[in-house]
This record gives C-alpha cells, sequence and structure tokens, in this order.
C-alpha cells in the first residue's frame, strides 16, 4: 500500500505537475513574444544544445559501462579494472559523479533563459519548476549513492574525489 500511494502522488502527481512548472519559462517568453531575439536566446539554445550533447554522453558512457560489466559477468569472466569496481568512473564520469543529473537540471535552467531574454528580468516566478526539479535531483542522487556507497566499497574514495553535480578543484598535490 505504501508504494502504491508513492507512485500515485509522487510519480504520477507531483513528477506531473513539476513537468509543467520547468516548462513556465515558455509561458513568460510569450508574454514577451514582440520582444524580437537577442544574445540571450541565442546563448539560452547554445547552452540547451551543449548540455544535451552532454547528458546523452553520459547516458551512453554508463550505458556502454554497465553492459560491458554485465556481459563479462554473464559469461563468467573475470570483473577486471575498470569494471571490478563496480560503478563507472571514466568519461564524464570522472569529473562529477552525476554528469546526466547535472547536465539535466542545466537544461532547463538553459531554458529558463528564454524567459529572461523575453522580459529583460533576470528573475522571475517560472524559475520555480527548475529549482525544484534541482531539489528532486538532490533527492534521487541521494537516494542513489546510499545504494552505491553500499554496494561498492570503493565508492566512499569516489565520493571524496569527485563532486556530485559539479567538478570539484582541487590544488596540485592534495587529493
Amino acid at each position: 500500500m505504501r508504494w502504491t500511494l508513492f507512485h500515485f502522488f509522487f510519480i504520477s502527481g507531483y513528477q506531473n505537475a513539476l513537468i509543467l512548472l520547468f516548462t513556465l519559462p515558455s509561458i513568460v517568453a510569450w508574454q514577451g513574444a514582440s520582444t524580437p531575439l537577442n544574445a540571450i536566446d541565442y546563448a539560452a539554445a547554445g547552452l540547451m544544445l551543449l548540455f544535451l550533447i552532454l547528458e546523452t554522453l553520459a547516458d551512453q558512457q554508463q550505458w556502454n559501462f554497465q553492459t560491458e560489466k554485465s556481459r563479462r559477468r554473464n559469461a563468467g569472466e573475470p570483473l577486471t579494472p575498470p569494471y571490478d569496481k563496480g560503478f563507472c568512473d571514466s568519461g564524464l564520469w570522472a569529473w562529477v559523479r552525476h554528469p546526466n543529473y547535472a547536465a539535466e537540471q542545466a537544461i532547463w535552467f538553459s531554458f529558463y533563459l528564454f524567459s529572461v531574454a523575453a522580459t529583460g528580468r533576470w528573475f522571475n516566478w517560472s524559475i520555480a519548476g527548475a529549482v525544484l526539479l534541482c531539489l528532486l535531483f538532490v533527492g534521487s542522487s541521494d537516494f542513489s549513492e546510499k545504494i552505491s556507497a553500499g554496494k561498492y566499497p570503493a565508492y566512499a574514495a569516489y565520493q571524496q574525489r569527485v563532486g556530485r553535480f559539479v567538478p570539484v578543484l582541487r590544488k596540485k598535490g592534495r587529493s
């Protein structure tokens, strides 16, 4: 019963409302339809394309890693590096622990920029959806990281070394 309620209220209710909320910048942009295209519009479009490419690349890297790990396990082959750790930490995953989540969040903040371009206001009410989406990704990543840390002993060191959504810059000689 608990999962039924979760699916009804969160999956069916909240997530659909969230989709509506993070697409609201289109309404704000429509209200400013008389504003000609400007540099912010072009920047928003370019950023959205960049982040879409990054999300696709991150998802593909994860898919490739997990598919090969599974293939080796099913074939009875030993899991040699990098598969022996159990999780992907190469490519974009070497820079951030959730590059696909980071890119998805950035896509919707880039989308928000269309409302900025149309109104000239850097902050307007339509940012609410992007902010709530970020909070959802923080919760989702907390959940998945708890599972990964429990399954893979090397995951804790990975968490210390690599940022969740943003790369961690460290001084040379320190780890």
